[in-house]
């Protein structure tokens, strides 16, 4: 049967067409770094783009959740550490006082100087870590300590027994963490630190001085001192745990990112093979056509 050259002609141009169309694709992937850019192109790995982009989403938020409680549970450490410092030179302050050589003007002196480093333990609970009071437990927006037109210090943040703050931090795990400035200076021998350290302030400006009295206060100083020494060892313990768990996302993520690469991103010398041959193609077909239209006239036509 005798094939027309209309039909041969068709034939040619479509062949073309194919081979520029594969060429240009496979050219499109290696410009995009793709193997697809729309989910109709590949409806099975888009798919599992997706969900390993809804998985890695998730991840990053773990991960981010990991590093806020880190940096403030780090900054409450450091703060503790700080305040424990206080504390200890307001124990040899204490010890001073207690001194029966101590003179009434030599106790104001030292009353004036334990109030200053109160104040500064004051300013240091009231730490900040970007929004969040960090020592007032669940009541994070409450300034954690104020002090009242009668010079008494209160403290506004939750109680030390108040549920913890939780944030997710892996899937299905959460993670509580909360610092309570009533868990450090809450109740010691009877009363809070800050009322305590009012007594003691009273006590060094008293005559005549009572040593005995003064003296006491060191097992409050001891009390908080215990406390802080609890509470870092906790953040300590924590921070290790959220070390671990954000270690664990990490290899996660790499894992996912690689299944995602796998799938999504093109293999480019594989890439570079296949343009070769579609260019080679391509050319053929371009040969091809050219040999046929030219012995086509516009009477094969009419």
């Amino acid at each position: 049967m005798r094939i027309s050259t209309s039909v041969m002609t068709n034939m040619a141009s479509g062949a073309t067409s194919n081979s520029y169309s594969t060429y240009m694709n496979i050219l499109s992937k290696i410009l995009s770094g793709k193997n697809f850019t729309s989910v109709s192109e590949d409806v099975p790995g888009a798919t599992k783009v997706l969900k390993l982009n809804d998985q890695l989403a998730k991840l990053n938020e773990y991960q981010s959740n990991i590093n806020a409680a880190t940096n403030e549970m780090n900054l409450a450490y450091d703060t503790l550490n700080s305040v424990n410092d206080e504390l200890t030179d307001i124990n040899s302050l204490i010890i001073e006082a207690a001194n029966a050589t101590t003179t009434p003007e030599g106790a104001k002196a030292i009353s004036s100087e334990i109030k200053e480093k109160v104040s500064t333990i004051v300013s240091q609970m009231n730490t900040k870590y970007m929004d969040n009071y960090i020592f007032s437990g669940t009541n994070t927006q409450s300034q954690t300590y104020k002090v009242d037109e009668n010079g008494d210090t209160i403290y506004q943040g939750s109680s030390k027994d108040a549920q913890a703050r939780n944030l997710t931090i892996s899937e299905g795990k959460t993670f509580a963490y909360n610092v309570s400035g009533d868990a450090i200076f809450g109740e010691i021998n009877g009363d809070d630190f800050f009322s305590q350290m009012k007594e003691l302030d009273t006590l060094l400006n008293t005559e005549p001085l009572d040593y005995d009295a003064i003296r006491e206060k060191m097992t409050v100083i001891e009390g908080v001192q215990d406390n802080i020494i609890q509470t870092t060892g906790d953040i300590s313990a924590k921070v290790s745990k959220l070390d671990a768990t954000q270690g664990i996302n990490d290899t996660t993520i790499l894992n996912l990112t690689e299944d995602k690469a796998e799938i999504e991103e093109v293999d480019l010398a594989k890439m570079a093979t296949e343009l070769a041959s579609a260019r080679n193609a391509l050319q053929a077909s371009y040969t091809i056509s050219a040999e046929i239209l030219q012995g086509v006239s516009l009477l094969d036509y009419i």
